[in-house]
């Protein structure tokens, strides 16, 4: 491939950058890449502070440079940290904290009851009234469409760094530790404990499992029973992932 055309490469540093006339070889190759893309190129978005028909009710706290954006509902004991960016069509409820430098995308749905209920003999439900809340730290994406429930009692959280994608589902009471990352649509069931810098991909996930940290969950499986810290699972239902020699 001739790269002479190229003003600058970025590598890894074990790949060789060809004939390229200018070359950074880094172990963060991709990082360094978009970095410098949005260093050079990003510009900076005027946007109001509060978009048009937004309700922000009278306990909500907001940090500095919050951005909200319109249609908008933060109705309850919210709080908000500093440069936090909420979109379009998003409603935060009851008793939630968002750290600093969020990124909320549009339509997401956070703080409301989880399903639960009670039943009698004869099968009629109560639904169960939760107390919990939502608690998400600093540097967190939550995206469009994302629904979040509040904890029963105690809270659901998403520690520092997680990175939801669209479309997915955080029962009541889920733990996600440091960078952890849901990158395609799952069904995650109340209780579930997932450890750092796990990898979730669009998987079901049963109520009460967990999910150890840097461990890799394949994609569309059904994970049933506990998955072990640094495993790979796959398939219905999930199983550790053997490469086959060839």
């Amino acid at each position: 491939m001739d790269l002479t055309g190229l003003a600058l490469v970025f590598v890894a540093e074990d790949v060789d950058g060809g004939n390229a006339p200018n070359v950074i070889r880094t172990p963060e190759s991709k990082h360094a890449f978009f970095s410098s893309i949005e260093h050079f190129y990003a510009q900076p978005e005027e946007r109001p502070a509060v978009g048009q028909f937004t309700y922000i009710g009278p306990r909500v706290k907001l940090g500095r440079n919050v951005r909200i954006g319109h249609n908008c509902t933060l109705d309850g004991d919210i709080t908000i940290g500093d440069d936090t960016v909420i979109w379009n069509s998003v409603v935060l409820l009851n008793r939630v904290t968002v750290g600093s430098r969020c990124d909320i995308h549009s339509g997401a749905v956070i703080g409301h009851d989880g399903y639960a209920y009670t039943e009698d003999a004869g099968h009629h439900k109560v639904m169960v009234k939760h107390f919990g809340g939502v608690s998400i730290g600093n540097d967190v994406l939550i995206g469009e469409n994302v629904c979040i429930s509040r904890g029963t009692i105690d809270d659901t959280v998403l520690e520092d760094g997680v990175k939801i994608d669209a479309l997915g589902h955080i029962a009541h009471n889920c733990w996600f530790g440091r960078n952890a990352a849901m990158p395609v649509p799952c069904s995650v069931s109340g209780s579930v404990h997932v450890g750092e810098n796990a990898y979730l991909a669009g998987d079901i996930i049963r109520n009460q499992c967990t999910i150890g940290e840097n461990a890799f969950v394949g994609l569309g499986a059904v994970v049933v029973k506990d998955v072990a810290p640094g495993q790979t699972v796959v398939g219905n239902p999930a199983k550790p992932f053997i490469k086959k020699k060839a």
